[in-house]
């Protein structure tokens, strides 16, 4: 439970936010917005204000499942801290869109193209980060065929690929700063750059170890 602490702390930051604003909420609240940034959905203020704290509180439980499903699952007991860490930061990331939703039914106006890029990119610099820890195992990670079966090509691969990561975390959060039309557009470059040099990666290894 101590290590669930932070984790609980905030789907239950989530779930009080909800319940103390229900009232005061319109009917109706936005739960999606359209590359320009602006509102092209929107759904009951119950589905929207109770969607998100639950898909955390499913995330959490996730986390605490795979590692019995693995058949690997004793590694994930030296990079579980690392885990958390991850964990607690897309958390964290839910937990500002939340508020984002919340916000909108107060009437602010809330620039999401300023916000989400630079969530997202968080989210990849911490992952990048924490990913040369992460040891052999069948869900987190990257797992293709050489490096589930290759410890050192598992370890290469992660500790290169984590700096293409980390600096395209970096670039997403500098695309707050990029005028609307073209903001999606760098977006998705990101992170197709980000997936191929992943592949590249893997690939490069993979032939090292023959």
């Amino acid at each position: 439970m101590k290590k669930s602490l932070i984790s609980l702390l905030i789907v239950a930051a989530a779930l009080i936010a909800s319940a103390l604003t229900y009232a005061d909420m319109p009917d109706r609240l936005p739960i999606h917005w359209n590359a320009a940034g602006e509102i092209d959905r929107f759904t009951s203020k119950a589905f929207a204000l109770f969607f998100l704290p639950g898909l955390m509180a499913l995330l959490i439980a996730m986390f605490r499942v795979i590692p019995l499903l693995d058949a690997k699952k004793q590694n994930y007991e030296k990079f579980e801290s690392s885990i958390r860490i991850l964990e607690n930061v897309v958390l964290l990331g839910l937990l500002v869109f939340h508020g984002i939703t919340i916000g909108y039914g107060y009437g602010m106006e809330i620039n999401v193209s300023m916000i989400v890029p630079p969530v997202i990119g968080i989210i990849f610099v911490a992952l990048g980060n924490y990913m040369p820890r992460f040891q052999p195992n069948s869900h987190v990670g990257i797992k293709t065929a050489s490096t589930l079966g290759n410890e050192t090509v598992w370890r290469k691969t992660h500790q290169a690929t984590a700096k293409f990561y980390v600096i395209g975390g970096l670039l997403m959060i500098l695309t707050a700063f990029v005028p609307a039309p073209f903001q999606s557009v760098a977006f998705l470059c990101i992170i197709v750059g980000v997936a191929l040099s992943t592949i590249f990666v893997s690939m490069r290894y993979t032939k090292k170890r023959f």
